[in-house]
């Protein structure tokens, strides 16, 4: 074994900046975010995103009731940001902590 006197100050300092390294490539989630659906998992953003995608759906048909569909502004981009603020909130209220 070769005594740390003999090791220059800076390889000694440089090994313990290195010391954290492994640590923090090790660690990871506490639990992967899969829900049970009907016996099969599905991850967790998969369900949020169909919700999205079904509340976008009920969004166009509640304006096609109303007739108002020709008066939505980029009517892809306006569903697609629906949904998107959709799946947002449905995974804040169901799987945020």
């Amino acid at each position: 074994m070769i005594p740390l006197r003999s090791i220059p100050s800076c390889k000694v300092t440089a090994l313990w900046r290195l010391v954290p390294l492994p640590v923090l490539t090790l660690s990871g989630c506490t639990r992967a975010p899969l829900q049970d659906v009907l016996g099969s998992f599905f991850p967790s953003w998969m369900l949020c995103a169909t919700l999205g995608a079904v509340g976008a759906a009920l969004l166009r048909a509640l304006l096609g009731v109303f007739n108002l569909q020709q008066s939505v502004p980029a009517p892809m981009l306006t569903y697609l940001a629906f949904m998107v603020a959709v799946t947002f909130l449905v995974w804040l209220v169901f799987f945020g902590h």
